[in-house]
């Protein structure tokens, strides 16, 4: 399974994103149902936007093209986010599968 990670642009800013990617190569915690995974790539949301999910829609895009067919949303983003049900609801709407959490 190809995947995309997406993770908080805020918190971006404090995280280096190491145990997201711990969690990928270890393939534990949410990625631990994949037998063949590959991360097609790694992006942010694009920031906090007053709920508005055009951002994270480029950026699913983008990691889509690059082969991704599940997206994971980082940690920062199934907690902390008050926008992580919208941004959910927009990737799967561009028809991939949706996974909360990476580790």
């Amino acid at each position: 399974m190809k995947i995309g990670i997406i993770r908080c642009d805020a918190h971006s800013d404090n995280c280096s994103a190491t145990g997201c990617l711990t969690a990928v190569r270890e393939t534990n915690a949410t990625f631990s149902d994949y037998d063949d995974l590959a991360l097609v790539g790694l992006d942010t949301c694009g920031g906090c936007f007053r709920g508005k999910t055009d951002r994270i829609v480029e950026r699913t895009r983008r990691l889509a093209r690059a082969g991704a067919e599940a997206i994971h949303l980082g940690n920062c983003l199934v907690g902390p986010c008050p926008y992580g049900d919208a941004f959910s609801e927009a990737i799967a709407n561009e028809g991939l599968k949706v996974v909360k959490g990476t580790h």
